[in-house]
């Protein structure tokens, strides 16, 4: 019986070491894909997940009226959005709340005009799929998400101010272009 047990264990290290030795990386990558949208922006225009492939990425940031993190950040977000323009990334709001009713959409508006935000901002209808599935599931503001342009999320969500996790932000979006 012992040398059942010394045989088994030998053969177990030596296939342990033989895994060592191998020459090639292997990496398990799991791709997620944004959800599918068809959704207003908050000047009535459609948008839908197409946008994603007009971009080698795009940083997707949810955010509501309540927020004051969420408002905080938005002339840091624009910033942000004309330097992004240029590396063929874009910026996508999406005040989460602005849906519900027309005073929370009036409200989300003045924001962004107050803020200065030229980025697109979505209006999400609390009816839709999207909202339902995905948006009502957020479980903290803001939150955002990076998307290639094949519309797979890229990471995991950053919750919280983005400028606090700016490095983060980067080496994934370099991540995204370094693959292109």
């Amino acid at each position: 019986m012992k040398k059942i047990a010394t045989i088994l264990l030998a053969g177990t290290i030596f296939v342990t070491g033989l895994a060592g030795c191998s020459s090639q990386e292997t990496e398990l990558v799991t791709k997620t894909l944004f959800p599918e949208f068809s959704e207003l922006d908050m000047e009535g225009n459609t948008i839908t997940n197409d946008i994603f492939s007009e971009y080698d990425a795009t940083v997707v940031n949810f955010w509501n009226n309540g927020c004051g993190t969420c408002i905080e950040e938005m002339p840091e977000l624009e910033e942000m959005y004309q330097t992004l323009q240029e590396q063929n990334i874009n910026l996508i709001g999406v005040g989460a709340d602005s849906g519900e009713s027309e005073e929370q959409l009036t409200t989300a508006q003045e924001i962004l005009t107050e803020k200065g935000v030229t980025y697109i901002n979505l209006s999400p209808d609390p009816e839709n799929d999207f909202y339902k599935d995905f948006i009502s599931e957020l479980t903290g503001y803001p939150t955002t998400y990076i998307v290639d342009s094949d519309g797979n999320i890229v990471g995991a969500p950053i919750i919280g101010n983005v400028k606090n996790q700016e490095d983060t932000l980067k080496k994934r979006l370099e991540s995204i272009i370094e693959s292109q």
